[in-house]
């Protein structure tokens, strides 16, 4: 069997762990608006902090969560490969979610797209983001890359830029929806312009779709029958829809309840403070 790779943990502070990366003792996750902090101590102890109080330590026995004793002695670590382990040899114990099983049980994609977030609202949720359409699949899409998202239900707006990074993506007056980069031009485009397109939607069901008059459909993606995918412009010049779905959150959350997702752009200027779904559940 192939061994998975093991990336250190540098970005201390961020909100988010990306897939296959390892905490090491004293590194912390820190919630988008700083209030929570999700500490690895260098007592073995994976605790989150709201300012000095205690709101939740990882231990045996908590819902959806497994736990072991065998273990690797050498050093505390806590490692996300789909699910997410601390290793705790100062007690002796390995403690692990227990998530959803994997989409299409291809536990191997999963490995290399589930990234681990840490929520304004306190919660630790670990996140499948699942791409279904890209621009140019030649492109990697990860979690790993800056981006930003467009929610589903959103029109998006004549030639307001969304960007991220160096990318940028803009539905044009002309009715061209264009992925560009300064430096390396036009990446990509829907060579719609001039044909009467009057709205670039991403919908509810999933399809980004560019419409005319009359509501008639002149481009689209074909990503139907996926609600609440959101379209996704990342730094490296790829523009894709991507289906994400909580598999494991510290509270609010079982393999059988579908999550309601609370993200949405509203009519004011589009700034992406946070630029990750927040995920509360029922």
């Amino acid at each position: 069997m192939a061994t998975l790779p093991r990336y250190p943990f540098t970005e201390n502070g961020s909100s988010v762990l990306l897939p296959l990366h390892e905490m090491s003792a004293g590194q912390y996750l820190q919630s988008p608006d700083k209030r929570f902090k999700m500490i690895l101590q260098p007592d073995g102890n994976l605790a989150i902090y709201d300012g000095a109080n205690t709101v939740w330590v990882a231990v045996a026995g908590q819902p959806y969560t497994s736990g072991g004793t065998k273990i690797d002695n050498s050093k505390i670590y806590f490692y996300l490969m789909y699910y997410a382990f601390l290793n705790d040899p100062s007690r002796n114990r390995m403690w692990g979610t227990a998530n959803s099983t994997p989409l299409n049980n291809d536990i191997w994609g999963a490995y290399n797209r589930t990234y681990l977030s840490l929520q304004n609202d306190g919660n630790l949720v670990v996140v499948d983001s699942v791409p279904v359409w890209a621009s140019n699949s030649a492109i990697p899409i990860s979690p790993s890359i800056d981006s930003v998202y467009i929610a589903a239900g959103t029109t998006l707006e004549v030639d307001r830029r969304y960007v991220s990074g160096g990318t940028t993506l803009i539905f044009q007056s002309d009715g061209n929806l264009v992925v560009s980069n300064g430096p390396l031009g036009v990446l990509w485009a829907s060579w719609t312009q001039n044909k009467g397109a009057t709205r670039a939607v991403m919908q509810e069901d999933g399809n980004f779709v560019i419409y005319g008059v009359n509501n008639t459909p002149l481009w689209f993606t074909g990503t139907a029958g996926r609600p609440g995918a959101m379209a996704k412009v990342q730094a490296n010049g790829s523009f894709s829809i991507v289906s994400e779905k909580p598999v494991w959150a510290r509270f609010g959350f079982t393999p059988t309840i579908l999550p309601k997702r609370v993200f949405n752009f509203d009519n004011g200027p589009w700034v992406p403070i946070y630029e990750r779904p927040l995920w509360t559940f029922n």
